[in-house]
Order: structure tokens, then C-alpha cells, then sequence
């Protein structure tokens, strides 16, 4: 483990509460240090071995200081789990997409400058790049509320927006990507900010084009395939001073 603040590596599906604990600290240092962060906001969950219970970063801390210590516990069969003690005001958003979806493993609400661009516009994701073609199933878009989501209505209906996919847009606040474990969650995060950045600065070089339909679902297993996810979690904590020992793994 690391000295500063014991965060160790851990992949795929936690295996225990102190290792999803520690998934959800080490992704959310992952995605402040890519850009994600905007003062103590945002949050990341991860559905721990007992598949009715989430592990979520409390209020109160910047993206890019969350230890384990800083991870609380939420029993998705408690309707009121949304005001648990030190849970953020949006942590029903969570909730209802784990309810809605039992092959969720991990979930990102944050709010990335151009994921939020993009979801104050009319526009929609194109295939511009291979970074878009994560979401080939295409990306949702929420258009109930600017504000925030605090109730388990409103989180319902982000999961409902959300649907099968991995992302959804959150009209000019932000986006919520969930995975089926907290690696994929933090490719999906990453990857849509990418894709989004990617897709503005070809639109101002000139007329977007994007790729065929059928060689963007030609392109994802090839480019996006599971035993790939390892090596990039491995890079991602090594960047965040997790430890990567193998004894860990």
C-alpha cells in the first residue's frame, strides 16, 4: 500500500466492503485527476458484495482526497437510503439506477466541462472518433430538471433516461456513466469527456465526419475488449499513487 493514505489496488468485483471501499477512493481520484472535479461535488458508488448494499463517497471532501474513510454505506432496500448520514444530496440518483439496473456495478456522477456543454445543446455524440465508440448503443440525455436530483423520483427518472446504456447527459448539469465494475465506470467517464472534447474540436476544423454505423459496431469488441479494462485500471492507479503490487491482485 501506499504510505500517504493506504489506498491499494484492487480489480474487477469487490470481493469485500474494504475493497469496494477502496474502489470507490482510488475512482475518484482517477477521474478529478482527469478532469472531473468542481469543488467538492460529484461522486462515485460501487455495489459491494452483498448486492444490496452500495458503497458511495460522502459530502464533504474534493474528488481528489477521498480515502476509504470518506466511503459510506447504503442498504438499496432502505427507501430513505438517499439521506443516509453524510450521503451528497444526489445520492438517489445512484440508488435508482442500481434498483433499475441489477448489472450495474459501479456508478459516476460528475460535472466534466464539455459533458456538461454538450447537454445544454440539442446536439448528440457522433462517431468521430474510437473514444465514441464506447457508446455505441448510443448516450441518454435527461431533460427533466436542470437542477439537482434529490428524491427517488427524479432518480428514477435519470435511470430511466440512462435506460440500457452506459451514459447519460444530464441537461446543463452533468453526467451520470455507470459499468459493470468501477474499471469500466471510469473508462466510460473518461472516455465521454474525450469523446465530446474530440468531437468540438473537429466540428471547428471543419464538417464532421463521422464514421459508418455498422463499422462502429464492427470496431467496439476490437477496441473495447474485457481484458483490456486490467492493464488500464493498473495505469490509472499506478497515476494516482495506488498501489499496483501483485500480492493485491
Amino acid at each position: 500500500m501506499t504510505q500517504s493514505d493506504g489506498l491499494a489496488l484492487t480489480l474487477g468485483a469487490p470481493t469485500t466492503a474494504a475493497e469496494a471501499r477502496e474502489q470507490v477512493a482510488i475512482a475518484c481520484r482517477i477521474v478529478a485527476r482527469y478532469g472531473h472535479e468542481d469543488l467538492t461535488l460529484g461522486h462515485v458508488s460501487v455495489r459491494g458484495p452483498e448486492p444490496n448494499t452500495i458503497h458511495v463517497k460522502g459530502k464533504g471532501k474534493a474528488l481528489g482526497e477521498v480515502t476509504p474513510d470518506d466511503v459510506i454505506d447504503v442498504d438499496l432496500a432502505d427507501p430513505n437510503g438517499h439521506t443516509a448520514l453524510g450521503a451528497h444530496l444526489e445520492t438517489a440518483m445512484h440508488l435508482e439506477a442500481y434498483r433499475l439496473r441489477p448489472d450495474i456495478g459501479a456508478a459516476i456522477h460528475t460535472h466534466p466541462i464539455y459533458g456538461i456543454a454538450l447537454g445544454a445543446t440539442d446536439a448528440e455524440l457522433q462517431f468521430v472518433s474510437h473514444d465514441a465508440v464506447l457508446f455505441h448503443d448510443g448516450v441518454g440525455r435527461y431533460t427533466g430538471t436542470g437542477s439537482l436530483v434529490t428524491t427517488p423520483d427524479e432518480g428514477r427518472m435519470v435511470a430511466e433516461a440512462l435506460g440500457p446504456r452506459r451514459a447519460a447527459l444530464l441537461c446543463n448539469h452533468g453526467i451520470l456513466v455507470v459499468g459493470e465494475d468501477v474499471r469500466w465506470a471510469v473508462l466510460a467517464a473518461l472516455t465521454l469527456e474525450r469523446a465530446i472534447q474530440l468531437q468540438m474540436v473537429a466540428g471547428r476544423l471543419g464538417r464532421l465526419v463521422p464514421m459508418d454505423p455498422e463499422a462502429v459496431k464492427a470496431l467496439y469488441p476490437i477496441k473495447y475488449p474485457a481484458n483490456f479494462l486490467d492493464e488500464y485500471w493498473s495505469a490509472w492507479c499506478r497515476a494516482v499513487g495506488a498501489d499496483t503490487s501483485e500480492e493485491r491482485r
